[in-house]
């Protein structure tokens, strides 16, 4: 699928990664209380989002305006997924928000030397995180707001 299209406008797709389906699904509820419109693609495994941001690189698939990342996955954990997101130029212009149960602070200041843009404890606050986007400095994510918001 491609971007959405919203006003001749084109809206980046949002690419959750998580593992756990319950607060998958607390994250996807919380953007839509919120009225936040943009496609969301969720998925289990950091492997499959790396593999999808290269195929983006490539030109092969729509681009993703923002991951949203959890640390603790399985196989390869996002702590790995944003070294090797940072250390591609092909990859590093996508935004990557950490979402965590982590209380350690260490994961925090890993996280943002391994380029994530905010650092978010969950379950995910919506205000927080549209904070953490509007902070972007250099880059403009347009969140499609749906009837209500």
């Amino acid at each position: 699928m491609a971007a959405t299209r919203t006003e001749g406008l084109s809206v980046p797709r949002l690419l959750v990664v998580e593992d756990n389906p319950d607060d998958a699904e607390l994250t996807r509820e919380a953007l839509a209380r919120a009225h936040i419109g943009n496609e969301l693609t969720v998925v289990r495994d950091a492997e499959t989002a790396l593999e999808m941001l290269y195929r983006k690189a490539m030109d092969e698939a729509p681009e993703f305006g923002l991951v949203l990342l959890d640390l603790g996955l399985p196989k390869m954990d996002g702590r790995e997924f944003l070294k090797r997101v940072w250390g591609d130029r092909r990859l590093r212009k996508t935004p990557v928000i950490v979402l965590t149960g982590s209380e350690r602070e260490e994961d925090m200041l890993r996280s943002y030397k391994s380029g994530a843009v905010a650092f978010l404890r969950k379950p995910v606050d919506v205000d927080r995180l549209l904070r953490a986007v509007g902070d972007l400095h250099g880059y403009q994510l347009l969140i499609a707001r749906s009837e209500g918001g």
